[in-house]
């Protein structure tokens, strides 16, 4: 190998979602090869995320410094290049990311400016970490979207920092048969410009669902997705009148808690780092 991007890409999941995490603030490697790369942050991550050429991750974060009082801000790409405001299992790999190799005080307590506004992650050891999301909001508890197929759906329309259409199914085995539905509501017209993420839920005991949620950015469904797991948990605990609900993702359990009074749930789940890659030159050229 004749040479290298002299970046460190670090690989973490959360609950088997995975992304690229770069450490992009002032004066770090990054910030003298972005001026030279002679490519966007939007097609970087593409390339990062590429299942054949790049490390295989769901999508790419740029951790930058911290402005207006935030410990940190950061640029988040989807795996095909677009941006979204908030990701949940983004939060807390970046929580340990920070935390454990960018900190600059002892707390363990870190403030995110991202898209959706201010993410508190709090990072507790034994690869835990808990999320204070964004508001969540139910938007449309009755969203009825026509199809090409001619068939109505019905779904209930959150926003937890992104949007996401959630809708409850029987069992959780019937998503293999919805994800040509889910790709097509994904970018309904009645949802343009943004779309939505669509997930699908079931009950599996009191306070416990399954959940699966196919992302938009990265056009599939994920092995997990927070944001989806708040949203799911969100238009359950409304029905069941329940404060903490057990979300079961196919990549790992997440637990979210609804406090009286405030808006913001708070998701805990694990963030793990895969490994340390360097980028061949003769690939990015």
């Amino acid at each position: 190998m004749k040479s290298v991007l002299p970046v460190n890409i670090i690989k973490m999941s959360g609950a088997g979602n995975t992304f690229a995490l770069v450490d992009a603030r002032k004066n770090s490697s990054w910030e003298a090869v972005e001026k030279d790369l002679g490519m966007s942050r939007s097609r970087f991550a593409q390339m990062i995320c590429d299942k054949v050429l790049g490390i295989s991750t769901d999508g790419l974060l740029f951790i930058q410094n911290g402005s207006q009082g935030f410990d940190f801000d950061w640029d988040f790409y989807n795996s095909d290049g677009s941006t979204a405001e908030m990701c949940g299992n983004a939060a807390r790999c970046a929580a340990r990311f920070c935390y454990e190799t960018l900190r600059s005080s002892e707390s363990a307590t870190i403030k995110f400016k991202t898209g959706a506004g201010l993410v508190v992650a709090q990072v507790f050891g034994d690869d835990r970490i808990r999320v204070r999301m964004p508001e969540a909001r139910l938007l449309n508890e009755n969203l009825e979207l026509k199809t090409r197929s001619s068939s109505t759906e019905k779904f209930v329309l959150v926003n937890t920092g992104v949007p996401h259409l959630v809708q409850k199914i029987h069992e959780i085995k019937d998503v293999a048969n919805l994800k040509e539905m889910a790709r097509e509501v994904r970018s309904h017209p009645d949802l343009m410009p943004a779309g939505a993420n669509v997930t699908f839920y079931v009950e599996d005991g009191p306070g416990k669902i399954k959940a699966v949620t196919y992302e938009r950015g990265v056009e599939d469904y994920t092995l997990a997705c927070g944001t989806g797991a708040v949203a799911a948990a969100l238009v359950y605990a409304k029905e069941r009148a329940q404060r903490e609900v057990e979300v079961q993702m196919p990549g790992g359990l997440l637990h979210v808690s609804f406090i009286d009074g405030d808006p913001h749930p708070l998701m805990m789940g694990d963030a793990v780092f895969v490994g340390e890659f360097k980028y061949n030159l003769e690939v990015v050229r």
